[in-house]
This record gives structure tokens, C-alpha cells and sequence, in this order.
């Protein structure tokens, strides 16, 4: 067994507002082994893009721990921190947001190779080029503009940004969602392959189960906040042990019988 890169233990974030106090995430424990990909579904609402969130500490919890190779990062001063995020990496649902839509595809690759000192400044566009060729992109599309490409583009640019840092633990937050179904499956055969070449675990969050099934090897379900479900990802899909697990299932009558999309 892979040792483990990430242990989340007893996250909690509550938001108020309008009269109303909800708990976004409800005491939260998973784990994650280097290597591995943990899928997380739930129902919208439930949670799932506040844990992102708080991963990547873009939102600060109530309450609870995240341990990277056990180091506690919210003990992290905000230098240290800095010095840390190249090792955590997310990928959007919706790159054009995460961009400068006018900024050059080079450009917002090149960024973090320098933020995070990845290699000596003469290296750098090479490394780029390479960046953009593995997530299969031509490298003299490093002079267009982020709106000028298309959405699958975009989603294969803002992977090769995320992994230019060289991260341990990339985290995709419903990033293909928005993708139509050829370029959704080409997308996930490129992260398998990145994750065999590299060893970079992922945390996979997805409202469609049979996708989130195809590239995981456990998988946690949310509701309300909580983990409801966890365990291997084709026994949580084949036989759910939760309501919400047996509910997301029946809303996909075809994919039981298919078992795939």
C-alpha cells in the first residue's frame, strides 16, 4: 500500500447569512495514499466544493485538521504556506474563471514555473512546451489568448498549469462537467495516464457517478455536509451502502445496467 499523502480529520465549516447557519462540511475525515484517486459525489449542495475549498485553503474551516505528509497545513504560516502550495494544485469546472481570459496560454503555464522556482528561468519555455504537449496541446499554441481556445482546450491548459508546480495532490472540483462526452473521456484517459507517469493522487469531485467511477479507486459520499459512505468505488456503485449512495444511483437507471457511460 502507497504511503499516505493526505489525512483530513474533522473538518468543519459553518457559513450564516440572511438569518440562515449552514454546515457546509460536518466533521470530515477521509485519507488519501499517494498514487490514489478519491472520488467524491454527493448531491448539489452537499458539500463538495467547500471541501475543495478548504483543501486548498482558499477558505479557512471552523475546525479540524489537514495533515500533508503529516504536516499540519493549517499551522502553516503564510510564507511557509506559499512555499507549500505548489504541492496542492486545483483545476476549476470552469478554467475562463481561474484565468486572465486575455492572458497567453504560455504566459499563465510559465507563471507558476516561476512563482514556485520550478526550474532556472532558461528552462523555463521548454518546460512549458513540454507541459503543453503532455496534456496534448501543440506547443506553438502558447502565443493564443485563453478566450480564443475552446472549452476543452482551456480545460487541458489550466491542467498543464496545475501541473507545472509539480504537485503531489491535484484536486478537481466537477472539472469536466462541462466538457461534451468525447472530450470528457479523452480527459480522463489523460489523467490516468499523467497520474501511471508521475504518481500524482487526485481528489475527483464529480456530480456524474459513472465518471467519477471510471477514474476512481475509492470513493466518499457526501450529504448535508458529512461523509455518509466510503469504501472501494465499484462496491460503493454497485452495491450503495448509504441513501444518498442508492439515491444518486436510481437517478441513473441506464448506467446500472451498462455499468459504464
Amino acid at each position: 500500500m502507497p504511503d499516505e499523502l493526505l489525512r483530513v480529520e474533522g473538518l468543519s465549516k459553518r457559513f450564516t447569512g440572511r438569518g440562515r447557519n449552514v454546515a457546509a462540511l460536518d466533521d470530515v475525515t477521509f485519507s488519501i495514499s499517494g498514487g490514489e484517486t478519491l472520488g467524491v459525489v454527493g448531491p448539489s449542495g452537499s458539500g463538495k466544493s467547500t471541501l475543495a475549498r478548504v483543501l486548498l485553503r482558499l477558505v479557512e474551516p471552523d475546525a479540524g485538521r489537514i495533515l500533508i505528509d503529516g504536516e499540519d497545513w493549517r499551522a502553516l504560516s503564510p510564507k511557509t504556506l506559499r512555499r507549500r502550495r505548489g504541492s496542492i494544485q486545483m483545476v476549476f469546472q470552469d478554467p475562463l474563471s481561474a484565468f486572465n481570459p486575455r492572458t497567453t496560454i504560455g504566459k499563465a503555464i510559465m507563471d507558476p514555473l516561476r512563482i514556485h522556482a520550478v526550474v532556472d528561468r532558461d528552462a523555463r519555455n521548454a518546460v512549458m512546451e513540454e507541459l503543453l504537449q503532455r496534456v496534448g496541446l501543440s506547443a506553438d499554441m502558447s502565443s493564443r489568448r485563453i478566450h480564443e481556445v475552446s472549452g476543452g482546450q482551456r480545460q487541458r491548459v489550466a491542467l498543464a498549469r496545475a501541473l507545472a508546480s509539480r504537485p503531489r495532490l491535484v484536486v478537481l472540483d466537477e472539472a469536466l462537467s462541462a466538457l461534451d462526452v468525447s472530450v470528457r473521456g479523452r480527459m480522463l484517459e489523460l489523467l490516468v495516464r499523467l497520474q501511471a507517469e508521475e504518481g500524482i493522487s487526485y481528489l475527483f469531485i464529480g456530480h456524474d457517478p459513472a465518471v467519477v467511477r471510471m477514474i476512481s479507486h475509492r470513493v466518499a459520499v457526501m450529504d448535508h455536509g458529512r461523509i455518509v459512505e466510503t469504501g472501494d468505488a465499484d462496491a460503493v456503485f454497485s452495491d450503495p451502502g448509504s441513501e444518498t449512495g442508492k439515491a444518486l444511483i436510481a437517478a441513473i437507471p441506464t448506467w446500472r445496467r451498462s455499468g459504464s457511460a
